[in-house]
């Protein structure tokens, strides 16, 4: 697994319980990428709610602490300063596509095998 640095861009994919989930360094061209996806989104009154067990989504980390929190159709962010469920601003994300290109930026063998299908 990548041992991401201060100053990198980072995801975690948000999949255990009782074990630290896997976390990667994201190559800035491919954030870049999603956070200019971002704006085209269209904005919703309120995330998809994940199960409390199992896969329960995917986060971009930029350095300056803003995230993307991205599950079943819908991508959160936040800014480093917002915390906490209704903070925040949510938009839906067709297809789940945000959320599909942030877990293929993972490397061969960081994730378990995530069916998008049945979340």
């Amino acid at each position: 697994m990548d041992t991401p640095r201060s100053g990198d861009w980072t995801a975690q994919a948000l999949v255990f319980s009782g074990r630290p989930d896997p976390v990667w360094t994201v190559e800035r061209h491919a954030a870049t990428e999603l956070v200019a996806a971002w704006p085209a989104l269209t904005e919703r009154p309120a995330p998809s709610a994940p199960p409390p067990l199992g896969y329960r989504g995917v986060v971009l980390r930029a350095p300056d602490g803003r995230t993307w929190s991205a599950f079943g159709g819908t991508v959160t962010t936040r800014s480093g300063e917002d915390a906490g469920p209704g903070h925040g601003e949510v938009r839906d994300d067709p297809g789940r596509a945000f959320e599909r290109r942030l877990l293929a930026t993972a490397p061969p063998g960081v994730l378990p095998p995530i069916d998008l299908e049945t979340r």
